[in-house]
């Protein structure tokens, strides 16, 4: 067995019975590679399906990529493109608009078209709206799905054993290597972090995350943070995210520098304002109110990895360090 955070290059598939254990990011980019090994049967257990759209990456070949040397503009008008595209997936996602229903119809016509059995069209067809979990982007996890030694499993799980798996239905499942793609504990803060009065930032964030504007908490003066709570995004490049905040961080230290300054540390009723205005942007938006539950949220159903809106927004937002909401030493 492995996981696929922690995978082991000494296992050969060829002529084995695999079963990979889930059907989210980590699967689909695993699922088809395992197949081209040469297996014997591969089962695949579902929980939940996913929407999968298709990557639209390509080779940029040669005399594409001598224009774009020759007239930089040209590529910058092609990034500029496909990043406002993304950003008016924000519409959908966040604002809820009629577009949403045209979205996902688009994505399911791409289904109906890869997916030719019905029975199995009906298994991997999400029940709740397009973006609610994490939209997966695959060529070939349709493909492998209808490959004849592969095998979609939609009944739980009931048992491990030995050297097979069995379902809830009383199936039991022969296997010789079990392929865990079940995801990451991302609520866990596991870093050794301690702030004012001997406190630890895992003990601050044992109930939910928070930060404010996903680069600062109180209580720890000088800790900054790169996508931090709330920053991260269903929808478009989180480097842009991540160069706002790189933005932010450094107009903070200027202002340090300048004023001699030695500690900085969020107020706590700015902090706290800031994340109950977030948490109530979160409810009307898919990842809140798109009828599922995901990675995304707490123990709690609070969201703490979405930024609820435009990148643009955020970036405005991060323009200028805001020195009223903070105390300096």
């Amino acid at each position: 067995m492995c996981h696929t955070a922690e995978w082991d290059k000494t296992i050969d598939f060829k002529n084995k019975r695999v079963a990979v254990v889930g059907t989210g990011a980590s699967a689909i980019q695993t699922v088809p590679e395992i197949h081209k090994t040469g297996v014997k049967q591969l089962l695949v257990f579902q929980r939940t399906p996913g929407w999968i759209i298709p990557r639209m990456d390509r080779t940029v070949s040669n005399w594409e990529k001598r224009l774009f040397a020759r007239f930089p503009i040209i590529q910058k008008l092609i990034r500029g493109f496909v990043y406002w595209m993304r950003e008016a997936t924000a519409l959908s996602f966040t604002y809820r608009l009629p577009m949403r229903h045209a979205l996902q119809k688009i994505v399911k016509l791409d289904l109906v078209r890869q997916v030719k059995d019905k029975e199995l069209r009906k298994k991997v067809t999400p029940k709740y709206d397009l973006g609610c979990k994490r939209v997966l982007i695959s060529n070939d996890w349709y493909p492998t799905l209808q490959q004849p030694n592969v095998k979609l499993v939609t009944d739980r799980i009931q048992e491990v054993k030995s050297d097979s798996i069995v379902t809830r239905d009383g199936t039991e499942h022969p296997v010789d290597i079990i392929v865990w793609s079940t995801g990451f504990k991302v609520q866990t803060f596991t870093l050794d972090i301690v702030g004012m009065n001997g406190r630890s930032l895992a003990e601050q964030w044992s109930k939910s995350f928070e930060a404010y504007r996903g680069a600062t908490v109180p209580n720890f003066p000088n800790l900054f943070f790169l996508l931090g709570p709330n920053t991260g995004l269903g929808h478009n490049s989180v480097l842009v995210m991540i160069e706002a905040q790189i933005h932010y961080i450094a107009e903070a230290l200027l202002y340090m520098e300048k004023n001699n300054l030695q500690m900085v540390d969020v107020k706590h009723n700015v902090h706290e304002k800031f994340n109950q205005t977030i948490q109530s942007k979160l409810k009307t938006t898919v990842w809140q109110s798109g009828g599922c539950h995901s990675w995304y949220q707490d123990a709690k159903g609070n969201n703490t990895a979405i930024w609820p809106g435009f990148t643009w927004d955020y970036i405005v937002y991060m323009k200028y360090f805001d020195i009223d909401s903070y105390i300096f030493q």
